[in-house]
């Protein structure tokens, strides 16, 4: 079975994008928000087709997949590990912030 690992940074994301949600919305909806992002995280380590978009010009091996208003940008090693690298907001600058 294939591990799940997060960066630091993309934990940092994810506490970013709850407390955002929360003061914006409410307690509830960062909660579903956070479930789903969650959701598409583990399912990464999951057989199935290749869905996610190559940001190879960015990073060899990096891959991306939008959740929500969210990209997940992540590598997969030769063994299947999935490493989440950032969770970034799509108006975000990509380039700029996965330096």
């Amino acid at each position: 079975m294939s591990k799940l690992r997060f960066t630091n940074r993309a934990v940092g994301d994810l506490t970013s994008i709850w407390n955002y949600t929360v003061r914006t919305w409410s307690v509830q909806q960062a909660e579903t928000y956070y479930n789903m992002l969650m959701n598409a995280c583990g399912g990464l380590t999951e057989p199935g087709p290749d869905i996610c978009r190559h940001y190879d010009d960015i990073m060899p091996g990096l891959l991306g997949i939008k959740t929500g208003r969210h990209i997940i940008f992540h590598t997969i090693s030769e063994s299947g590990d999935v490493t989440i690298i950032r969770i970034l907001h799509e108006r975000m600058d990509v380039r700029q912030r996965l330096r």
